[in-house]
């Protein structure tokens, strides 16, 4: 697709919460898609207010945002996507492709409702400060262009990858609930610091800094964490010390169980609407 069909592109949301709004903040500063080609429709006055900050149109009818959009995000909680698909089925034509953002619904779900493009999405809250974690699957529908279009846009929120829809719910474990487990390793870290006398407030600034810089590094340098892991420690040292009671707690189990409980509750939610 064109640069310039980019910058023309229309986007709409249904939903106006946190997730769609972060989404669509990346394809605004990134000059993806203009403001003014974003629409988006919520239940209430007070849900659109931030959508009008950033120069958003608003609506509080959803008919509008499929009238005046060529990509139609449905950004609900998952137990109102029958309802707002039903509301709309009739609306959506061969120019729009849809993208579910709602956890746990299915692809086999939309197909339900007419022959229509459909992508699923499954973003994480980081990408409202650009450092998300993205998975999406395509629709049988969905065309090579879609798929290539859905990763130009999510990435423009952070990393983002396509994967077998089997695949998302794992996603879900390890990227959409993961970054809480992540808070809860920062949360835990600034605790020892507090015990071992730091400031509550350097504590966090200090744990948090520790955790950026800790998967920045990873990052950059393509290093296996464990090579990374075996560089900090020295043979007596404090680190190899630390480890060793992490070790002794179990806490490499203990982040396994987390993901794979947490993906197999995905799997579990998305059998109901299957």
């Amino acid at each position: 697709m064109a640069d310039e069909h980019k910058s023309s592109l229309h986007v709409g949301f249904i939903g106006g919460g946190n997730m769609a709004i972060a989404l669509a903040k990346g394809f605004i500063s990134s000059k993806m898609v203009k403001s003014e080609n974003i629409i988006a429709s919520a239940l209430t006055e007070r849900t659109l207010t931030h959508w009008k900050e950033i120069g958003c149109k608003t609506t509080l009818k959803n008919s509008d945002v499929v009238a005046h959009s060529a990509v139609l995000f449905i950004a609900v909680k998952p137990h109102l996507v029958p309802t707002v698909m039903k509301e709309i089925d009739k609306l959506i034509t061969e120019r729009h492709l849809v993208v579910s953002v709602a956890a746990g619904i299915p692809l086999s779900s939309f197909s339900k409702v007419g022959s229509i493009r459909v992508i699923r999405l499954m973003p994480n809250l980081p990408c409202s400060v650009k450092q998300g974690a993205a998975a999406f699957s395509c629709g049988e529908k969905a065309t090579r262009e879609d798929a290539d279009l859905v990763h130009q846009l999510i990435s423009t929120t952070g990393f983002v990858a396509e994967v077998k829809e089997p695949l998302i719910d794992t996603v879900c474990g390890v990227a959409g609930s993961g970054s809480a487990f992540v808070y809860v390793v920062i949360e835990a870290m600034a605790d020892g610091a507090v015990k071992a006398g730091l400031p509550r407030v350097l504590a966090n600034q200090f744990a948090t800094q520790a955790v950026l810089g800790a998967a920045t590094y990873v990052k950059e340098s393509g290093k296996h964490p464990a090579q990374l892991k075996d560089e900090t420690c020295s043979p007596g040292g404090t680190t190899i010390d630390g480890i060793y009671q992490l070790e002794r707690g179990g806490v490499r189990a203990a982040f396994i169980d987390a993901v794979t409980s947490a993906a197999s509750k995905a799997q579990e939610l998305g059998k109901k609407w299957q």
